[in-house]
């Protein structure tokens, strides 16, 4: 198979002769240009006619990059002002309101005369109308699905310098309202996001040339046996594109991708009949090696090339990457199933996966022109180094392309995943509507049922609390999971959470799932160490405390006159002020309102440290509680809001309390209150949480107890005998004299230690000394506040933290002093 990039000319000066290869034209790149026009003028004005003239009608179009986005296109193009600068957004709102036409000239090699010619698009975003050489090819609606048209009649093989075959794509203009598209596209607003609609060829397109029986899709099922043996089912959807029967030969070969092998092959002789059929082949693997996430065992890919040829005439070859793994569901122990009814513990070759995860607020970039595979290197990177074993992608941002689920597989980072970003709406109720949608989630499953990454889906997020008709949505998202059904054995999940007070009322069981976030909401209503060991559930699948990004990261997204005191734009991008000085004066006694840095450090560290608590507490209900995932570990614009790494992909101070309670041999210190009275006797209790299916022997904790001026004031050692691979118990209590005055901190240092003297957990932690009930009343105090500026405003409403945006009286407006942020200096 030739893959051939528009810049290899070598290829394009052939003499014509037949090829018995597959041969790819790569179309995507810089070499595109595009242009604006008010909705049903470009058609009128002929742009789907123009020819190949490079000095028509189209040379000073502006030049843009595919896969990418109009967005980015027109910033490059100086054409708008960076929209994730200041509140630039909001001056970006008429690109939605054109259609976008994209033009690409190319020639052809002559090696693909005389085959079977398609023009794929990966994916767009979200509907268009496609032309080559003047002739309308189609019009393709969704986000996500990948389409083609067959162009062997339609193609030119002449010759010119830039190129005599001329592709047209009308983008019509962006959706306006999710409510009509969702399913098919994600949301473009919410609550880290300011409702700019992404719209554009976000994935390659290319030409395909080969033989008229195609290899449409490829699915490999595999049986794991005992002794490392392994069978593999391999389904392949072929496609004659002739009218008449077409018998053919089809090989299968499998071999280690990332590890040497020998290599499996078997071949079967089938009848196609015009259209699509289905055939398999069976394959036995003597020598298997699975895949397992990176805390259980090794990441084994193997690859499976199908090869479809006729007296030796290729017509079509492929090749698919997968694992050979099993992923069975099992029910959370201490449930009863009046309790719980769904199974949670997701079990992968017959080991239990506890879930360490976060959400993944991707792609990298809201806009996919920005959305750099460098980004996603470095980002799947960073989990690691955070100690996640799963990402989720929940219903507020789309499927992924290709290269994130390669990234997890070579990582070992499972994904749980909703199936289409369907997420906090009340669904349309029409027919077409639904089979759009489940139309759009069979060909999302099929294209990524390879990955052995993914490992548990759900239907949609959050889609029965805000609903106007919630026994709808729940009746659309249960038939979504039957569509499904038949194209994956993943257990299904029909929403998170389940276990709210709708859900309750829909008839799902009180301890299945539930949104751990009253916390941040409740600004004071909750303090952590009374919240989280309250709550009683299988899994936590959104656990969301916010904080500000890095002090040189706000340096470019917020304008020098408006940083500090914080100005309007630190509102735009979502700062939740009230949320953050409640969680800041939680964590550390203090709103921290009097400087820059001193306010953006204490977001990181009160939102560290309440993860910390939170996740720290959760582990050690394991097997009880199977999954818990933070939302978020990214977001895909610079917001003031989520994240524990920022958009530029630095890590906050944060990020060091998630790593390490996440470590997968966790030693923890539960205490069940931060505050304490001078001279107070604190407890402890010192557990210990085992995620490898390895145990321990002979291990001696240390934990020091260290007053205000990090002085060590008590020492002490312990023999933990016997730390048994996939646990969480408890070994010892501890505790110490409660050191200094009233508006100090006391700290804790522990580390676990094996046989040898190896460490296998580092740990710590930072106590108040202080009043808690006296504490406790102030907070609240603050919440209360905030509340009834909310009452005033909206909540959603910035304005409401700038009296000189809200025309308040006695207060001046931005024409006279610019506006900065109540209560800040």
């Amino acid at each position: 198979m030739k893959n051939i990039s528009q810049e290899e000319k070598d290829y394009l000066q052939g003499d014509g002769n037949t090829s018995n290869e597959k041969i790819i034209l790569d179309l995507t790149g810089n070499n595109w240009q595009m242009e604006g026009i008010r909705p049903g003028e470009g058609v009128k004005i002929g742009f789907h006619e123009l020819n190949f003239d490079i000095t028509g009608d189209s040379f000073n179009w502006i030049y843009a990059k595919v896969p990418g986005d109009v967005y980015t296109d027109l910033w490059r193009a100086g054409r708008l002002d960076d929209p994730h600068f200041g509140r630039n957004s909001l001056k970006a709102k008429w690109v939605p309101e054109h259609e976008w036409w994209y033009k690409r000239q190319f020639d052809v090699p002559k090696e693909m005369e005389g085959k079977h010619i398609q023009l794929v698009f990966d994916g767009v975003d979200f509907a268009c109308d496609v032309w080559l050489n003047g002739a309308f090819l189609g019009t393709h609606e969704g986000m996500f699905s990948k389409f083609k048209f067959d162009v062997s009649n339609t193609i030119r093989f002449e010759r010119l310098r830039f190129g005599t075959n001329v592709l047209m794509v009308r983008l019509h203009p962006a959706p306006r309202r999710y409510s009509q598209v969702a399913g098919r596209k994600p949301a473009w607003h919410g609550d880290y996001w300011v409702s700019l609609p992404p719209t554009g060829i976000w994935k390659p397109v290319y030409l395909e040339a080969m033989g008229t029986v195609t290899v449409e899709d490829t699915y490999v099922k595999p049986t794991i046996g005992s002794e490392n043996s392994a069978k593999l089912d391999v389904e392949i959807e072929l496609e004659n594109h002739e009218d008449t029967d077409k018998t053919v030969e089809l090989k299968v070969e499998i071999e280690g991708e990332n590890f040497d092998s020998k290599v499996y092959e078997t071949t079967k002789e089938v009848s196609v009949p015009k259209g699509t059929g289905k055939f398999e082949l069976n394959l036995d693997i003597d020598e298997a090696k699975l895949w397992w996430p990176w805390d259980l065992g090794d990441q084994n890919l193997y690859t499976a090339k199908v090869t479809v040829t006729e007296d030796e005439v290729l017509h079509d070859e492929t090749t698919t990457s997968f694992g050979i793994r099993e992923v069975k569901m099992e029910h959370n122990p201490g449930f009863t199933k009046d309790q719980v009814e769904n199974p949670w513990t997701v079990m992968i070759n017959g080991k239990r996966h506890f879930m360490r995860s976060g959400t993944w607020g991707g792609p990298p970039d809201i806009f996919m022109g920005r959305a750099h595979k460098s980004k996603y290197k470095e980002l799947i990177r960073l989990a690691k180094e955070a100690n996640f074993n799963n990402l989720r992608i929940f219903g507020w941002h789309p499927e992924e392309i290709p290269y994130f689920y390669q990234l997890c597989n070579e990582a070992g980072i499972t994904v749980w995943q909703d199936v289409l970003p369907l997420a906090s709406l009340s669904l349309p109720k029409d027919e077409a509507f639904k089979q759009a949608v489940f139309a759009e989630a069979i060909v999302s499953v099929k294209e990524q049922r390879n990955h052995p990454c993914i490992v548990l889906l759900e239907g949609s997020e959050e889609l029965f609390m805000t609903a106007s008709d919630p026994q709808h949505n729940l009746n659309f998202v249960n038939e979504l999971g039957e569509a499904i059904k038949p194209y994956t054995p993943l257990h299904y999940i029909p929403s998170s959470p389940l276990s709210d007070e709708v859900g309750l009322n829909l008839g799902f069981k009180p301890n299945e799932s539930y949104h751990a976030n009253d916390l941040f909401y409740g600004e004071g209503e909750f303090v952590m160490e009374d919240y989280f060991p309250s709550l009683d559930y299988a899994v936590i699948p959104e656990l969301a405390i916010s904080s500000c990004p890095n002090v040189d990261s706000i340096k470019k997204f917020i304008p020098e006159e408006e940083i500090w005191p914080p100005g309007p734009s630190w509102g735009h991008h979502w700062t939740d002020f009230d949320a953050l000085r409640t969680l800041n004066f939680e964590v550390l006694g203090d709103q921290s309102r009097d400087g820059f840095e001193k306010f953006v450090e204490a977001t990181q560290i009160a939102q560290g440290v309440i993860f910390q608590y939170a996740l720290e507490h959760f582990r050690t209900r394991k097997p009880k509680t199977s999954a818990i995932c933070i939302c978020h570990y990214i977001t895909f614009a610079p917001d003031m809001k989520w994240g524990i790494v920022d958009y530029y992909q630095e890590k906050k101070l944060s990020f060091d309390h998630v790593r390490k309670a996440y470590q997968p041999v966790l030693l923890t210190m539960k205490h069940y209150n931060r505050r304490w009275l001078p001279g107070d006797a604190f407890k402890g209790e010192l557990w210990v949480v085992n995620d490898y299916y390895q145990s321990f022997s002979n291990c001696k904790a240390t934990i020091k107890f260290l007053d205000n001026n990090k002085t060590v004031i008590k020492e002490e050692s312990f023999n933990f005998d016997d730390i048994v691979g996939d646990s969480s118990a408890k070994f010892a209590d501890v505790s110490c004299t409660v050191p200094g005055d009233l508006g100090d901190k006391f700290y804790v240092e522990m580390t676990l230690a094996d046989a040898s003297g190896n460490i296998l957990s580092e740990n710590d932690y930072m106590l108040l000394v202080a009043d808690k009930v006296k504490d406790k009343a102030e907070l609240r105090a603050i919440g209360l506040d905030a509340f009834d500026i909310k009452q005033k405003y909206g909540w959603a409403n910035y304005f409401r933290y700038y009296p000189g945006l809200g025309a308040e009286e006695g207060t001046k407006e931005a024409d006279e002093a610019m506006p900065t942020a109540r209560g800040f200096k």
